[in-house]
């Protein structure tokens, strides 16, 4: 009896991990779009998996021109970007997508109802 309690138990520790990990690998397709009228924006993905004074801690996306231009980003479900708007740094993790997993998100710093 305690081994099969003990079977179960195991058995459902690794199922909440499977399910953990497939959720953190779970790919999302993400359209940025700038919504300043006159300046680029340096898009950088966040690495959380390292220490934050490393120098690969925050890495360049991609530079994204104004007046609606566009960078679409391959990642995954959780990941946090972060750009710079007029010194002021500002972060978004993308929510979960569409049924074909899409996002399409404004960046516009502090503007009311953009991110």
């Amino acid at each position: 009896m305690v081994n099969l309690h003990l079977k179960s138990s195991v058995l459902a520790l690794f199922a909440a991990v499977a399910s953990s990990l497939a959720a953190a690998e779970t790919p999302l397709r993400v359209i940025f779009v700038n919504q300043s009228p006159d300046k680029a924006v340096e898009l950088f993905w966040e690495n959380h998996k390292l220490a934050k004074d490393h120098p690969d801690r925050r890495r360049l996306e991609a530079t994204i021109p104004p007046r609606g231009g566009w960078h679409k980003s391959e990642t995954f479900l959780g990941h946090e970007f972060s750009y710079d708007v007029e010194g002021q740094r500002h972060y978004v993790t993308p929510p979960p997508g569409n049924v074909h997993s899409e996002q399409f998100l404004m960046l516009a710093g502090s503007t009311d109802g953009y991110r």
